[in-house]
């Protein structure tokens, strides 16, 4: 691989890099919002940030695909479907946390009344 090549994949990786952990953040986000918090419109908003910035990954991930030496390419597509398998399960998580009608009430808890009180 001749030098521009190499800086041009290296350019490429770095690029990734800073995708995977904008995916990564995203996700842990949305994560947050789907156990801890019942407004579906913020789960959403966060759901829609997550699939930009996946399609943004994926075009990188081809992008340095295109310019790895062969040897290398069987570690980099185990990588990049460790990421898709991250985000088709968090994608339908948050369809599932938007679609459901339930909301989530805090539980309550009556003391029982055994008629001595009186």
């Amino acid at each position: 691989m001749d030098a521009a090549n190499q800086a041009l994949l290296e350019r490429a990786k770095r690029a990734r890099s800073v995708s995977r952990s904008l995916v990564t953040k995203q996700i842990n986000k949305l994560e947050y919002e789907i156990n801890n918090s019942a407004d579906k419109t913020t789960v959403h908003d966060i759901y829609v940030q997550l699939i930009s910035k996946f399609e943004e990954l994926s075009t990188l991930d081809k992008e340095v695909e295109s310019l790895i030496n062969v040897e290398s390419l069987e570690d980099e597509i185990l990588t990049r479907e460790e990421y898709r398998d991250k985000f088709i399960i968090w994608k339908i998580r948050a369809e599932r946390s938007v679609l459901t009608n339930k909301p989530r009430l805090p539980k309550l808890t009556l003391e029982s009344f055994l008629g001595k009180e009186w």
